[in-house]
């Protein structure tokens, strides 16, 4: 926890955190942070297997989601926590074909939720918003399998990804009501990404899709199993848009 927390302090003290950086190395921390704790627990690898295939799950009719009302509290971390994974969940599947299934993409040793949509919330600080809001699904339907991802930081700078990265293919800054956005496509070999993030007055959200069904690791590289992100760039910056998501 210590760890995140320095980080996380880091970040949202630079002046342009390049969230592409500085991000991953908040989210592989939290990362590291969560497998030490399965770690000493010592959960059985079987079951974290038996529960990822329980928690794959198809997606029920639009207009099902639709009608689905969220919570609206978030006067503790928790209620925080529901609140977002309900918008997100719901903003996600509405982008997804009806016959699309979902699992929850987790570490080895992680019991995946019950909803594959659920939130994690790394600690950084003692208030509800003071925490690194994550997940990572992966997504099969027709075309194969890819992965949609949310990573949320409380922020009160305007920093977003910097363009001009190494594996860039397209990078544009769009300034809407919400806050900035930064909109990028990424290719590594196989792998294309497409990522936006958006710079609120209190947090950076940032989402990104992938033609990869397998979790994103540091160093690790993935398979390709789809011709294309799950998410085109167009709904991705949907996503980040998205009513609700603010702290």
């Amino acid at each position: 926890m210590e760890e995140v927390r320095s980080l996380l302090r880091a970040y949202v003290t630079e002046d342009e955190p390049p969230i592409g950086l500085s991000g991953a190395a908040v989210l592989a921390a939290a990362r590291r942070s969560r497998r030490q704790h399965l770690l000493a627990a010592a959960v059985a690898v079987a079951v974290a297997v038996l529960a990822l295939a329980l928690a794959v799950v198809v997606l029920p009719h639009r207009g099902e989601v639709a009608n689905a009302p969220c919570p609206t509290a978030s006067d503790t971390r928790a209620a925080l926590v529901d609140r977002l994974s309900c918008v997100v969940g719901r903003a996600v599947r509405s982008l997804l074909p009806p016959d699309a299934q979902i699992t929850r993409l987790t570490i080895p040793g992680e019991t995946p939720p019950a909803d594959p949509f659920h939130l994690i919330a790394d600690p950084a600080g003692d208030a509800p918003r003071d925490a690194l809001f994550h997940m990572g699904v992966r997504v099969t339907d027709a075309r194969g399998s890819g992965s949609v991802y949310i990573l949320t930081v409380p922020s009160a700078n305007s920093g977003g990804p910097p363009c001009e990265e190494p594996e860039e293919i397209l990078c544009r800054k769009e300034p809407t009501p919400q806050g900035l956005l930064w909109l990028s496509t990424l290719r590594s070999g196989d792998i294309l990404t497409h990522r936006v993030a958006l710079a609120t007055p209190d947090a950076v959200v940032q989402f990104w899709s992938n033609n990869s069904g397998v979790l994103e690791r540091a160093g690790v590289g993935l398979p390709k199993q789809r011709p294309e992100p799950t998410l085109t760039l167009e709904q991705v910056r949907e996503l980040a848009l998205t009513p609700g998501l603010a702290f």
